[in-house]
């Protein structure tokens, strides 16, 4: 789940933080999704937090978000999240997104971004 906890304006020097939300939806009606690990990486790619100890349930329909703070620097412009799921049965896909939003003067800025499956 790529996410941006900064970007950059006209150049590396112009930096801009962001606000972000880790957002996982549960779309089955009828069955629960389990959360086995959330965990946040840097844009080198070393592990920065992890969100969760141990497996989390979300109900049918519900959902989960988690915030990385505008302040927070340490994930950078390449911060990604990884996100593993499971069922007890197929479920309908669920929707994982980061919603990234931040201001400079007068402008404001928000985009997303969507989860891809990787391999283990």
């Amino acid at each position: 789940m790529p996410l941006y906890s900064d970007i950059y304006l006209s150049s590396v020097e112009q930096e801009m933080l962001l606000a972000a939300t880790l957002s996982l939806r549960n779309t089955s009606l009828t069955d629960s999704l389990f959360i086995e690990v959330i965990d946040y990486y840097d844009t080198s790619g070393e592990l920065v937090r992890h969100y969760i100890e141990s497996p989390i349930a979300l109900r049918p329909m519900d959902s989960i978000d988690y915030v990385i703070e505008r302040e927070d620097k340490t994930g950078g412009s390449g911060a990604n999240f990884i996100v593993i799921i499971g069922s007890d049965r197929q479920l309908s896909t669920p929707v994982i997104q980061a919603i990234m939003l931040g201001s400079k003067g007068s402008h404001g800025f928000a985009f997303t971004s969507d989860a891809h499956s990787i391999s283990r």
